[in-house]
């Protein structure tokens, strides 16, 4: 983009130098008929002025200025000068020819030498010379101090060149990351839990999504992982249909698994997989293998297969076996157990109030395994008196607690499970969540033993 005079014989650029002199740039005007009086102005044969076009106020009249306020402007209908210095065409001009036939060079012999006058010398007084006394080590010359004038000139107009450089750049990364997250709407892909995750990271478009060494730092790691925990499908998308520089979903378990990073698990994240999801998706565990597997086969298991097989021992919470799954190897299932449990307790409050609320009601829309573990507690027999007051106690237990009553029904009977039920009413809310989740936590002992073969060992 040029950033100098468009006429010909100007030698003025815009720089800090010239400004330093008075000298302001003016573009050429909007309007086209202002503009063409421009061009012909400037009298350069074919010259078609551009966006970025200029000319300085040397090719301007005085009063065409109007310098009342902080910036100098031109005043309206102002056509500059058409009278430029046009530069000599190169080899344009010639030395006059001198004649050589024989009468013109007799002439010249003929001619006397110019008489010199003598002129007497002027002496001029003896002045004496004043040497300047520098009183202080600091002091400079004013040579010196032309030359470091110079020299911070320069700084100023490459550190402007830097800004506007810089503002380019940011420009362009900002309608970059603004179509991205157009287009993930547009393919319906983009959610509000993502949407909410993602706006953190706005500030950051250009080391998001470029990468400028072998390492990738510590907000692209986050946004990554961040991205791909809560879109799974927008992660995929950026990554291979739009080749947007994301790690590989390997990656991300690598840095899982060695704390690098850590996925925000909150109760929005897990209240979206609540009842109105289909259950059809929680159906890995039991239909996706048909024995038991050996904790070799579990550690093997590329991540997607592990997250289907192992995405419902906690209720509807396929995302707790996402997150478990960097951890591997497990050396027995005891391990394996007890890395679940740790990651549910590691929740905050509201986290662990979310997997509760993605349980379903005793009798209510349920999973696979849920319909066996009801089945073998003897609630596929229920009278429609039982199953009345088992509905007025799980509204009852719900508008108390906030979360529907959960029990491990593997563990117990239909007759158990009234009981527990009514006696669990009289708990607060504090204690009743912790009791939830302890229920929580042996349902999932008991699904983990019907995946896993209880005995099995891994070898490190």
């Amino acid at each position: 983009m040029p950033h100098s005079c468009s006429v010909l014989s100007c030698g003025n650029r815009f720089t800090v130098e010239c400004r330093a002199r008075g000298i302001t740039f003016h573009r050429f005007p909007k309007n086209e008929v202002m503009r063409r009086k421009w061009e012909r102005a400037v009298r350069r044969k074919g010259f078609t002025a551009s966006s970025s076009s200029m000319l300085c106020s040397e090719h301007f009249r005085a009063e065409d200025f109007d310098r009342t306020g902080q910036t100098v402007r031109l005043r309206e209908g102002t056509v500059p000068i058409s009278r430029f210095k046009v530069p000599p065409k190169k080899g344009s001009l010639k030395p006059a020819a001198t004649r050589m036939s024989r009468t013109s060079t007799k002439a010249r012999e003929a001619l006397p030498p110019p008489a010199v006058q003598s002129v007497p010398a002027v002496v001029p007084p003896v002045v004496p010379t004043v040497v300047p006394t520098v009183d202080h080590a600091y002091a400079s010359t004013p040579e010196e101090l032309r030359i470091k004038l110079s020299e911070a000139l320069a700084r100023v107009e490459s550190l402007e060149r830097e800004k506007r450089n810089a503002k380019d750049r940011e420009r362009r990364a900002r309608n970059t990351v603004s179509c991205l997250l157009e287009d993930l709407e547009v393919k319906k892909i983009m959610n509000e839990e993502l949407k909410e995750r993602l706006d953190i990271y706005a500030d950051l478009p250009v080391h998001l999504l470029s990468k400028n060494s072998h390492e990738y730092t510590k907000e692209q790691r986050d946004f990554a992982s961040t991205l791909h925990f809560h879109g799974p499908k927008a992660y995929d998308y950026l990554r291979e249909c739009l080749h947007i520089n994301l790690p590989h979903p390997n990656t991300l378990q690598r840095w899982m698994s060695s704390g690098e990073v850590k996925p925000v698990l909150n109760m929005t994240t897990l209240d979206s997989r609540g009842e109105e999801d289909d259950p059809a998706k929680y159906l890995g565990g039991l239909a996706a293998v048909q024995e038991n597997m050996d904790l070799s086969q579990v550690n093997e298991l590329p991540y997607e297969d592990f997250v289907k097989i192992f995405g419902n021992v906690v209720e509807r919470c396929p995302i707790v076996a996402a997150a478990v799954c960097s951890q591997r190897p497990f050396a027995d299932i005891d391990a394996f157990e007890a890395t679940i449990c740790d990651f549910i307790d590691a929740l905050s409050e509201a986290g662990k109030e979310g997997i509760l609320r993605c349980h379903p009601d005793l009798m209510g829309t349920l999973t696979q395994e849920s319909v066996n573990e009801q089945a073998n507690a003897g609630f596929g027999t229920l009278s429609s008196e039982e199953q009345a007051s088992l509905s007025s106690w799980n509204e009852e237990y719900k508008e108390r607690f906030g979360f529907p009553f959960i029990v491990c029904t593997g563990a117990s009977d239909k007759a158990g499970v009234l009981q527990e039920m009514r006696v669990r009413m009289a708990n607060g809310c504090t204690e009743e969540r912790a009791c939830a989740i302890e229920e929580v936590k042996k349902i999932c002992r008991l699904r983990l033993r019907d995946l896993v073969h209880p005995d099995s060992k891994f070898e490190f």
